[in-house]
């Protein structure tokens, strides 16, 4: 019950208790290439596991009352959600997998309860795991799992898509997971820094990388193709109250995009009823969403390119009020991230005059909407400059600076004595930050402490010294740590790193720093992340304004969203499984000094790979056809073919034939939905029985040439050339021969008396059509008029 008795109070109170525990630091163990954990746990790393493992069964175990009960929800909110911020950050691959695994029954059974909370968690944890260069291979495994798990289920995975992208205020999530899936499904060893190998041993462990990045490409595609398994069940389960006229989902025109959005925000209640003007306002709400995203995108390339081109089109567009300057303002904060920098600082630290005056307000408002409260001077600075470049005239920087002066002065009145002795200290600290990290400065040249104090001597009211400590204390951590943009700070680490990847000597142990590099790169991300995400909880104390939960049994959508869904995941989906099957996940790429037991690892995973991506193909093309989906459902199609490499001249190996099986077991299931790719599949009908007659001939005749000698050429080169094409062709038809089974190719034609009528007249269409191109020798192109049937 809501009320909870004394056994509630109880259960709250040990719960709580094993959060705490789950809590406690410990000195964890570093992690190898593998992300191996040390087998030797300390007891406090031992009472943390234990913590964590019943936590994870009180989870996986409570009961209906349980989860209902409002201590219970209080304590996940308050205790458990900050133990898994600690834990999914830790360094020890034991704690990360038990927290990860915590995550799945929030998800599952309090996801209307803790909207922002695992919005944050998967957004500022999960995703910044897997797209860092520096997190341990391991780790990002279990990230991709946990995934696996939770797009496994078709309701969760509709509501995430239904709750977040259909939600003007969230971040699309199922988007995002989405795309983060198809980067790592592509990731190659070299995006990873790693080096040369040219050192004793080095090739051995190059491999070692070789096999974890190809590991976890697979992870992603198995996770890729679950998400693809969901939209189909989703489908699948509702074919039932599909009207007799098609199995399919009516694709809609650009202007009248299918879609299944929350309705949550303030857009509708949740708790009226749903009808069909609220389905109307649901469709309406993510169509919005993805074209306010088109113009935000949009805004940020015209901003980039004119600040002012980019306001007047985003105002055009309703993002912002251009004859406001603190909207405008407003507008620069909020999109500091994606706006060019120096164009925001070249913006605000326009001359008075300029546009009436206009850019000045604009600058006055901007540090109006900073907090200057309680920072030391030069941390105000920092977080002043952070969303901006300093434009490089004294007349802009004087500007910019005096505006910064006074806010800080009026925030902090116990500081300076008066704004003017706060701005010409903050404009010494912008000329020292210069004169200390510039590299083109000599040393004995730079600026000294000494140096420092004096320059600013006399500074404060009456020519008065501001006290010693706090020019000194400036000047420390300024000399510790340049003011500089994240940008900046990012492009200057790479060029350290990249020089000293240039600096390894024959012997030196490369692979232990490199893994020394990772671990302490890391480290300073693991620290982000858990800055960014306490900062999160803070506020989410105060604000608590979290907005409606929806269901999709609420909804009133059947399978609608799947549509939506299906358009953000095929693309990213199909150009995973194309990059796997056409380097075989790798195998192509490995060297030649591999080992046999090397090689046969690498030959595990790509035909584990190659199985993977055939039924993710299969998927897609399933779900394209009920979809209606023409331009997906052809490129999955063509991807097949491509991939069968059938009549191309190459050598045919296990993959490529695998593609021919799954084309025919789509045309034997799917033969409803293919329309006009039917022709196709009758052109790999038609070269699959020209080879298994070239294989029938070479039984009885060996010296037996499937096609004529070319006209043009000397006589030897052709002979040459008909001879390699000879056994190619011959060893095709072998392969083709003994893999495909012709009664499956008759069965397609069998099965076409149960097509529908519309089915049937396309299938007929293009075996006519098909069969006109062979006639006429392929004269037009496979669109060509010359082949269409009246």
């Amino acid at each position: 019950g809501k009320g909870g008795g004394g056994e509630h109070r109880d259960a709250f109170l040990v719960f709580r208790s094993l959060c705490k525990l789950s809590m406690k630091s410990v000195t964890e163990v570093g992690y190898t290439i593998e992300g191996s954990p040390n087998s030797d746990l300390g007891p406090a790393m031992e009472s943390k596991i234990l913590a964590l493992e019943l936590l994870l069964h009180v989870m996986e175990g409570a009961g209906h009352e349980l989860l209902n009960s409002e201590k219970f929800e209080s304590a996940i909110r308050h205790y458990l959600c900050v133990s898994l911020l600690k834990n999914c950050t830790s360094e020890s691959t034991q704690v990360v997998s038990l927290s990860l695994r915590l995550f799945v029954p929030i998800i599952t059974h309090f996801r209307s309860l803790l909207k922002s909370e695992i919005e944050v968690f998967i957004t500022n944890i999960f995703f910044v795991i897997l797209q860092s260069p520096n997190s341990p291979p391991e780790h990002k495994s279990l990230v991709i799992k946990l995934f696996e798990q939770i797009c496994g289920d078709s309701e969760t995975l509709a509501e995430i898509f239904l709750n977040y992208d259909c939600d003007l205020s969230a971040v699309d999530l199922f988007h995002r997971i989405v795309s983060v899936l198809s980067r790592v499904g592509k990731t190659e060893i070299d995006e990873v820094n790693a080096p040369s190998g040219n050192v004793f041993g080095g090739s051995s462990r190059l491999f070692q990388l070789k096999r974890t990045t190809a590991k976890l490409r697979l992870d992603a595609m198995r996770a890729l193709v679950v998400v693809l398994k969901s939209l189909f069940e989703s489908i699948e389960g509702n074919l039932n109250h599909v009207n007799s006229e098609g199995l399919k989902i009516e694709s809609k025109s650009s202007g009248e995009s299918e879609a299944a959005p929350n309705g949550t925000n303030g857009h509708s209640n949740p708790d009226q009823p749903v009808t069909r003007s609220t389905q109307q306002s649901i469709v309406e709400i993510y169509d919005s969403k993805k074209k306010l995203k088109a113009q935000q995108v949009e805004a940020v390339l015209r901003f980039n390119h004119s600040p002012k081109t980019g306001i007047k089109y985003a105002a055009e567009c309703g993002l912002v009020d251009d004859k406001s300057p603190q909207d405008v303002a407003r507008y620069l904060l909020e999109n500091s991230e994606n706006f060019d920098k120096t164009q925001i600082g070249d913006y605000l630290g326009r001359e008075r005059e300029y546009q009436g005056g206009f850019c000045f307000q604009v600058l006055h408002s901007y540090c109006d909407l900073l907090d200057f409260t309680g920072l030391v001077f030069d941390d105000a600075i920092r977080h002043y400059l952070s969303g901006f470049r300093l434009p490089g005239e004294a007349q802009k920087i004087d500007r910019i600076m005096e505006k910064f002066a006074e806010r800080f002065t009026l925030q902090n009145p116990d500081v300076f004595p008066t704004a003017d002795v706060a701005f010409i200290l903050a404009f010494s600290v912008i000329m020292l930050n210069t004169d200390l990290h510039n590299p083109n400065l000599k040393e004995e040249r730079r600026m000294t402490k000494e140096g420092f104090i004096r320059n600013n001597r006399g500074i404060s009211t009456n020519g008065s010294d501001l006290p010693s400590p706090m020019l000194e204390a400036i000047f420390d951590r300024i000399q510790k740590n340049q003011i500089s943009l994240k940008e900046d700070d990012a492009a200057r680490d790479k060029m350290q790193e990249e020089e000293k990847t240039k600096q390894y000597g024959m012997f030196s142990d490369q692979f232990r720093e490199f893994d020394e590099s990772r671990q302490a790169e890391f480290s300073k991300e693991r620290d982000k992340m858990v800055r960014s995400t306490e900062h999160f909880f803070r506020q989410k104390r105060r604000s608590k304004n979290d907005t409606a939960f929806v269901r999709t049994s609420e909804s009133g959508l059947k399978d609608e969203y799947v549509l939506p869904m299906f358009e953000v995941t095929w693309a990213p989906a199909l150009s995973v499984f194309s990059i796997a099957m056409e380097s075989a996940n790798g195998l192509n790429k490995i060297g030649a000094s591999t080992t046999d037991l090397e090689r046969e690892h690498m030959e595990e995973i790509s035909q584990a790979s190659t199985q993977v991506c055939l039924e993710g193909l299969r998927l897609g093309t399933r779900i394209a056809g009920l979809c209606n989906l023409e331009l997906a459902r052809n490129t999955f199609i063509n991807a097949l073919l491509n991939f069968a490499a059938l009549g191309t001249g190459k050598v045919m190996d296990s993959r490529h034939v695998r593609c021919l099986e799954c084309l025919f077991d789509i045309a034997l299931e799917e033969g409803e939905v293919l329309g006009n790719t039917w022709e196709h599949v009758f052109k790999i009908v038609s070269e699959v029985s020209r080879l298994k007659q070239v294989f029938e001939r070479l039984k009885t005749d060996e010296t037996f040439v499937s096609a004529p000698v070319p006209d043009s050429g000397t006589e030897e080169e052709d002979s040459t050339v008909e001879l390699t094409e000879k056994a190619i062709d011959e060893f095709n038809a072998q392969r083709v021969s003994e893999i495909i089974d012709s009664a499956k190719i008759d069965k397609i034609f069998q099965l076409s008396a149960t097509l529908s009528e519309q089915a049937v007249h396309e299938f007929v269409l293009q075996l006519c059509r098909v069969s006109r191109m062979e006639i006429s020798g392929y004269g037009g192109g496979g669109g060509s008029d010359s082949n269409e049937v009246k």
